[in-house]
């Protein structure tokens, strides 16, 4: 089977870094996943991410505003400075 390797960054480190089944986020296009083997893929991100854990828990992390690049079965999330909710 496989699996994404995520690693969401802000500006002063990595907040997340580890293998998930799936990533659902919010774009300008509405609510989508990014499952497995998925084609590269780069949006601006909003509201929140949503991963789907390996053991089958889920960690939601709420943003303003990131970036989300899907490549070679790895997904980079970077956020700036206005990147988390309070």
């Amino acid at each position: 089977m496989h699996d994404i390797s995520v690693t969401i960054y802000s500006l002063e480190s990595i907040l997340y870094q580890g293998k998930v089944n799936a990533v659902t986020s919010v774009n300008e296009k509405g609510k989508f996943d990014i499952l497995p083997l998925h084609s590269n893929f780069i949006s601006v991100i909003k509201q929140f991410i949503l991963l789907h854990e390996i053991k089958g828990t889920k960690k939601e992390f709420k943003l303003k505003e990131g970036v989300l690049k899907f490549n070679d079965n790895h997904a980079h999330v970077f956020l700036g400075i206005e990147g988390l909710k309070d």
